[in-house]
C-alpha cells in the first residue's frame, strides 16, 4: 500500500515539472523568428547553427524584456505588491468575513438583515466596479495609498464570500453536538470554539482554498487604480519593447507559480486540520 502511495506523490512531481517544461518551451517557440521556425528547423533539424539561433533568440527576448533597464525590478516590485495585496486583503477578509456570519447568524433581525444586505451587494458588484468605486468615489477626498485601498476593496469582497462558506460550514455541523456540549458544562462559546469550530474548518477549508485563490488572480486589475503589479509591470515593458508575448507569458508563469505555492501551503494546512491524516502519521510512525 506504501509503495502506491510513494508512486502517486512521484507522479504528481513528476507532472508539475513536465507541466513547467511544456510553458517554457511554449516561450521558447514563440521567441524563434517565424521564418526559422518554419522552414530552418524543418531543413537544419537539431544541427548547431539552428541550437544557436533558437536559443541566440530567447535570449535577445529576455535581454531586451527583462535586463535592459533593469525591467527586472518593474517584475520585482509588482510581484511584492501582488503578494502583500493578496496576503493582507485574505486576513482582512477571513476576519471581516467571520464577523459578518456572525451577523447573518445573529437572532438579531436588523443584524441579519444588514449582513444579508451587505453579501448581497458585494457578490453582486463586479470587483473591478467595486474597486474603482472604493478608490474615485469613496477615498476620492482622502490621502491614501491605492494599495491599501485595493487591500480594503478586495478584503470587503472576499469577506462576503468568506461569510457565506463559514455559514454552510457550522450549518453542516449536527445541532446535537452543541446541545451534548452545553450538558457537558461547556458554555456556548467554549462549544463553538472547542467543539464545532475545528470540525467547520476542516469541511470548509477545500471552498475557502478557492477562493483564496481566485482572490490572488483577480489582484491583476489593480493597475486601473494606477496600482503597479504583476500586470501593470507587464504593459509597462510592453510599451517599451513592444514585444506582447514575451511579458504576459512571464507574468502568467509568476501567478501560476504564486497560486501553486500557495496551494500546496493551504493543501498542508487542510492534512493538519483532517484528524485521519493525524492518525495515518501516528500510526505511521
Amino acid at each position: 500500500m506504501s509503495f502506491f502511495k510513494e508512486n502517486d506523490a512521484r507522479m504528481h512531481k513528476f507532472t508539475v515539472k513536465h507541466l513547467l517544461l511544456l510553458i517554457a518551451t511554449g516561450c521558447l517557440l514563440y521567441a524563434l523568428p517565424k521564418n526559422l521556425l518554419l522552414g530552418q528547423l524543418s531543413s537544419v533539424g537539431m544541427e548547431s547553427g539552428g541550437l544557436r539561433s533558437f536559443f541566440a533568440s530567447f535570449v535577445g527576448s529576455f535581454q531586451s524584456n527583462v535586463i535592459q533597464e533593469n525591467r527586472y525590478l518593474l517584475i520585482l516590485d509588482g510581484l511584492k505588491t501582488t503578494v502583500i495585496i493578496s496576503v493582507c486583503a485574505t486576513l482582512l477578509g477571513t476576519f471581516l468575513g467571520a464577523l459578518v456570519c456572525f451577523m447573518r447568524m445573529s437572532h438579531n433581525r436588523l443584524l441579519r438583515d444588514l449582513a444579508k444586505v451587505y453579501i448581497s451587494i458585494l457578490r453582486g458588484t463586479p470587483v473591478l466596479v467595486f474597486l474603482m468605486l472604493m478608490f474615485y468615489v469613496v477615498f476620492a477626498s482622502v490621502d491614501i495609498n491605492p494599495v491599501i485601498v485595493s487591500v480594503i476593496a478586495f478584503g470587503m469582497n472576499f469577506a462576503a464570500y468568506v461569510a457565506e462558506i463559514y455559514r454552510a460550514g457550522i450549518n453542516s455541523i449536527d445541532k446535537g453536538q452543541t446541545e451534548a456540549g452545553i450538558a457537558m458544562g461547556f458554555t456556548r462559546m467554549k462549544t463553538f470554539l472547542f467543539i464545532i469550530m475545528p470540525q467547520t474548518i476542516q469541511r470548509i477549508l477545500p471552498v475557502y482554498k478557492g477562493e483564496f485563490i481566485s482572490l490572488v488572480k483577480m489582484t491583476s486589475v489593480v493597475g486601473y487604480i494606477a496600482v503597479q503589479d504583476l500586470t501593470k509591470a507587464s504593459d509597462i515593458i510592453r510599451s517599451r519593447t513592444f514585444d506582447a508575448f514575451f511579458p504576459l507569458a512571464m507574468v502568467a508563469i509568476l501567478y501560476f507559480l504564486i497560486s501553486w505555492i500557495l496551494m500546496l501551503f493551504l493543501e498542508y494546512v487542510e492534512r493538519l486540520a483532517d484528524p485521519k491524516s493525524k492518525r495515518r502519521q501516528i500510526q505511521s510512525a
